[in-house]
């Protein structure tokens, strides 16, 4: 008799060759629909190789292997007469198909993301439009599935190049209502940039009179879009201060080879750097085509030779229109001769500057004839015939005081703690209000005064949107807001009502020792002889006494050598703008006793700032919430009773793996810790996992980052882990089963990750699972007893399985697949 096992045997062997010859169609069309989608994409990605100059070794494998899939494709083709061989070709195009996958999941993921720190590294600021033009969209795309999506914000060293179809992305929205511009200066503009013969225009005219917005008007125009080949619009704002800036503007130039070019140099300003504004635009101009030309915005007239022409104010009827149209009472008689007085009189103390006319028809929305009476006295008291853009500013703060609520107030002059024409984070916003305001710790009222700073149009909104969802954050981690400069010089003024001593905010600008404040006591202006006689005769230094809560210090390389004695027992936020390579901590600070929330952020540098001694930050015993960006961490100090720590584009491998102290002994109540787009991290200390009041760990963009501690079931009270866009990133390890309080997994976009714990579903309590862009082919079978599961977001590698443990649950499970 044959054997019945062997008999088992071959029937499965049969089996297995059946199956695998039914499975031949479906894997053939899948090679086939995904060559076919991945060449456009691979075309996009050649082009941007080429334009950032970077190594295509990547693509041109990438091209190769989906040039074979089509010679397979061809050649291996089921007929009558050979579908015996539908097992063996079904194995051949399986194999095409797991390596076209692989090497376009890695390898194609590892060049984007080379791309964003590429984009990111180079990543400043622009002014907000001249014209309050805050509305601004354009659409940044850094990796499959890493699509930012954002609002007024824009890359200052990659220039804004578009053509075609594309423009609506890259000039944005425009403002929901426009007038006054289309008329015979929009018309002369227009002919001169399609037939005149000056190659430089200059438009000119105060800060908020419309002059970007005509700009981009005149870009979209059909007949300008045909004369030029290529359109570049860059915002210079405060670049005339770095030469690099300005060389790869010029680099880039070079690279788009095709002419006539138009560029379009947006907020060209005076600078007292080498580099001036004429300098700027005729560096420009020597390296263009003659039948090329260059649009420049100032506020002044530029003295390069060029052919000028002036921004005017809106005329009284289109500036009455606007203010009707944002103002829209519902009990004013707009024909009655005494309302329209009171409206002249408003855009004419508005300077009939659209920006300014909006922001006081948005503040008047709702109101009725008894405010516009009250706004019209209060306006009619504080004329200056010395300074008419003062007398704009302080007609501004008065509308401030009358028309908006004053916690809102608060928060609107707390985004001028920040420099001018930088995105502002909502997250370290809030972590300030939060602290500042005794606001609730997950940050709803914080973004309830968002929404409305918003609405009044006193910022704009950005958002930088991963594919992710981001609701555990409250969403708002990748939010900023931006602020134009009129606005922005609205809060400082509004900030700087009270005296110098009793400010609740102290903004210090430009602290360098070329440019020091009046109240700068003067024994710090002593040679330092004087002061070591001081320190030896036991006269202690002045110290300059100040009551305000917050303090928002800006420096550059020309920092100050000796701080001042600053004596701020009040301070509980403190924000440091640098722009330095080296940053040492004035002693000052730890003298603040009160302070709970640190924001040190290193602007307009490639290199990280290097911190030389954050050790003095340990004696803040009232200290809860750091946020460090683009800094160099050299070691973790004692920080008892730091609850939040968040490091963006910080370099940190030295401070997790070299530090002197442990982690869960430098920070033993730490209850959220962030890490985004730092590169060189690499692994967590397992010290960390001895934490046991941790509830939230976020680690987003860090190719590098390959493991976490082992121990990281030790963390009883973690209810957020997200390890996301982290390339390197391959294992998950067990003991996350251990994690009992976890409703948040995200490991999105770890293209290195092949499964899942066997005993995943252990995790009872787990709410969302976040893993879409991972190579994951097969669930374990624990998955089904995840019973209180209710959001998965997957991609099609796993999707039938969760879609059938779906079907088998009483329960909602919702399936997003991306």
């Amino acid at each position: 008799m044959v054997d019945a096992a062997l008999l088992l045997e071959l029937g499965e062997i049969a089996s297995g060759v059946v199956e695998k010859g039914l499975k031949y169609k479906s894997t053939r069309e899948m090679l086939k629909s995904t060559t076919k989608d991945l060449g456009p994409v691979v075309q996009q990605i050649e082009q941007s190789v080429k334009e950032m100059d970077q190594p295509s070794e990547e693509i041109e494998k990438l091209k190769e292997i989906i040039a074979a899939n089509h010679e397979v494709l061809g050649n291996i083709q089921i007929h009558w007469w050979n579908c015996c061989l539908a097992p063996c070709f079904q194995g051949k195009l399986d194999e095409e198909y797991q390596s076209l996958v692989r090497y376009s999941s890695v390898q194609v993921q590892i060049h984007m993301l080379r791309d964003v720190k590429t984009i990111l590294s180079k990543l400043s600021t622009r002014d907000d439009d001249d014209d309050g033009d805050s509305r601004r969209r354009q659409i940044i795309t850094v990796q499959e599935t890493r699509v930012q999506e954002t609002k007024d914000i824009s890359i200052t060293t990659t220039p804004t190049t578009f053509k075609d179809d594309d423009d609506d992305d890259v000039l944005g929205v425009f403002p929901e209502f426009i007038v006054g511009l289309e008329g015979p200066l929009m018309k002369q503009l227009k002919d001169k940039l399609i037939n005149g013969d000056e190659q430089v225009l200059n438009l000119y005219g105060f800060t908020g009179s419309g002059k970007t917005t005509l700009a981009k008007i005149l870009c979209r125009h059909p007949q300008v879009k045909g004369k030029f080949k290529k359109i570049i619009f860059e915002t210079l704002a405060t670049q005339t201060k770095s030469n690099e800036a300005m060389k790869q503007l010029q680099n880039r130039l070079l690279e788009v080879g095709e002419n006539p070019i138009l560029l379009v140099l947006d907020d060209v300003r005076s600078s007292s750097s080498s580099v001036s504004r004429n300098n700027i635009v005729e560096q420009f101009r020597i390296r263009m085509s003659s039948d090329s030309k260059i649009l420049v915005t100032s506020r002044n007239p530029i003295a390069s030779p060029a052919t000028l022409y002036a921004m005017n104010p809106l005329s009284v009827d289109d500036a009455i229109t606007l203010l009707r149209h944002f103002f829209q009472p519902s009990n004013i008689d707009f024909s009655d001769h005494q309302v329209r007085e009171i409206l002249l009189q408003i855009v004419e103390d508005c300077k009939r500057l659209p920006l300014a006319i909006e922001f006081i028809g948005r503040k008047l929305q709702e109101k009725g004839l008894d405010d516009l009476q009250k706004l019209q006295k209060e306006w009619s008291r504080c004329h200056s015939i010395l300074d008419p853009n003062k007398d704009l500013l302080t007609h501004l703060q008065n509308s401030m005081h009358l028309l908006v609520h004053h916690c809102v107030r608060e928060c609107f002059m707390d985004l001028a703690l920040f420099p001018p024409h930088q995105n502002i984070p909502v997250a370290a916003l809030v972590d300030m209000w939060i602290e500042l305001y005794n606001l609730d710790e997950l940050g709803i009222y914080a973004m309830t005064f968002l929404h409305k700073l918003t609405s009044l149009n006193l910022a704009s909104g950005i958002k930088l949107k991963r594919m992710v969802g981001r609701i555990e954050d409250n969403g708002y981690n990748d939010h900023f807001l931006r602020q134009h400069d009129l606005l922005r010089n609205l809060a400082v003024s509004l900030s700087s009502e009270e005296t110098f001593e009793n400010r609740k905010r102290l903004i210090l600008e430009n602290m360098n020792e070329n440019d020091l404040p009046e109240w700068w006591p003067s024994q710090q202006k002593k040679p330092m002889l004087s002061r070591v006689l001081s320190d030896l005769t036991g006269i202690e230094t002045k110290q300059q006494k100040v009551a305000a809560r917050i303090i928002s210090l800006s420096t550059d390389q020309n920092i100050i050598p000796d701080w001042c004695d600053v004596h701020a027992a009040d301070t509980v936020v403190l924000v440091l703008n640098l722009e330095t390579a080296e940053f040492t901590l004035p002693e000052f600070i730890q003298k603040m006793r009160s302070l709970r929330v640190v924001i040190l952020t290193n602007y307009g540098l490639s290199h990280s700032t290097k911190l030389t001694n954050p050790e003095l930050l340990g004696s803040l015993w009232a200290l809860k919430r750091i946020r460090l960006q683009q800094v160099s961490v050299p070691c973790f100090c004692e920080l008892k009773n730091l609850r939040k720590l968040s490091l963006h584009f910080c370099q940190v491998k030295n401070a997790f793996e070299n530090s002197p102290i442990e982690f869960s002994e430098a920070m033993p109540n730490l209850v959220a810790l962030n890490i985004e787009d730092c590169k060189d991290l690499v692994r967590l200390t397992a010290g960390l996992c001895n934490i046991i009041t941790m509830k939230k760990i976020s680690i987003v963009g860090c190719p590098k980052f390959i493991e976490l501690p082992e121990e990281i079931g030790k963390l009883e009270n973690l209810e957020l882990l997200r390890v996301s866009y982290c390339t390197d990133f391959n294992k998950i390890p067990e003991s996350i089963t251990k994690l009992k309080r976890l409703r948040l997994l995200d490991i999105s976009n770890c293209v290195s990750i092949r499964k899942l714990p066997d005993n995943i579903g252990e995790l009872r309590n787990l709410r969302k699972l976040y893993m879409m862009g991972c190579p994951i082919s097969k669930l374990p079978d624990s998955v089904e007893d995840m019973e209180n599961l209710e959001n998965v977001k997957c991609c099609d590698y796993t999707y039938p399985f969760w879609q059938a443990i779906k079907t088998s649950r009483s329960s909602g499970l919702h399936i997003n697949m991306a």
